[in-house]
Formats: C-alpha cells, structure tokens, sequence
C-alpha cells in the first residue's frame, strides 16, 4: 500500500514538474513566435497578458480611488448640511434674543434656500446612486485570475 502511494506522489510531483516545463515552453514559443512571422507585439499572447494584468491592477486601484472619494464627498455633503443647519438656527436665535421682528423670507431668499435645498439633496442622490452603480462594477473583477494563464 505504501508503495503505491509512493509512486502516485512521485507521478504527481512529475506531473507538476511537466506541467511547469509545458508552460515555460509555451511562453517562450509565444515569445518568439511574432519574431519569426513578422507579427506585431500587440499580437503575442503573452504580451496581452501582462498588459492584461497590468490593466487588472489599474482597474482594482481605481475602484478604491472611486471608493474614497465617494466617502469623502459624502462626508463634505454631511458637513455642509450640518454648517447650514447650524448657521440658520444661529441666525433665528440672534433675531429672537435681540427681539427683532423676524420677518417672512423674501422671494429671492426662498428661491435661494429652496435651490441650496434641492442641489443638496439632488448631489447626494447622485453621489447614492453612482456609488451604488459603481461599487458592484468595482467588486466583481471582470479579469479574474482564474481566466488567466
């Protein structure tokens, strides 16, 4: 029985051994191949696939990049809301300790804030629904490993 398995291991570890030399072989035929034909770069499969691997990469970087910036645009979105908000109330306060008489906004103030108002929550749907677009693009690798050689 250990005989056996003895040599089903050793079949295994040749097996491994030729598949390596099969792929430096190939490799180097790919290589060579466009040389003797008079072939372009662009048209050598093993080019395509460091190019492919270089364009993996750039792609995984831009997706955190995408990632972060759509972080802190939401957070500088929070933090404007969260400014006005703050700046209104101040002003309401001053104009009740003080007793003034607060008047009604006039129409260019309410044209205004309804504009602030509705590019605010315009921006942040947007920022919403181009994160959520992007994200499941950025989470599923198109280039998987297992496609490539």
């Amino acid at each position: 029985m250990e005989t056996t398995v003895e040599r089903l291991e050793a079949m295994f570890v040749k097996s491994e051994a030729d598949l390596e030399y099969i792929e430096k072989r190939l490799k180097l035929d790919f290589i060579n191949r466009p040389a003797e034909t008079g072939s372009t770069a662009e048209e050598n499969p093993a080019v395509m696939l460091e190019n492919l691997r270089t364009i993996r990469s750039k792609h995984s970087e831009l997706c955190t990049q995408l990632k972060e910036i759509s972080a802190a645009q939401s957070e500088s979105m929070n933090n404007i809301r969260s400014s006005l908000n703050s700046v209104s109330q101040l002003i309401q306060n001053l104009q009740q300790n003080q007793d003034l008489k607060v008047e009604p906004l006039t129409e260019e103030e309410k044209k205004a804030a309804e504009l602030i108002g509705s590019f605010l929550t315009e921006t942040k749907s947007q920022v919403s629904s181009s994160a959520s677009e992007q994200q499941p693009q950025c989470e599923s690798d198109p280039f998987k490993s297992s496609t490539l050689i």
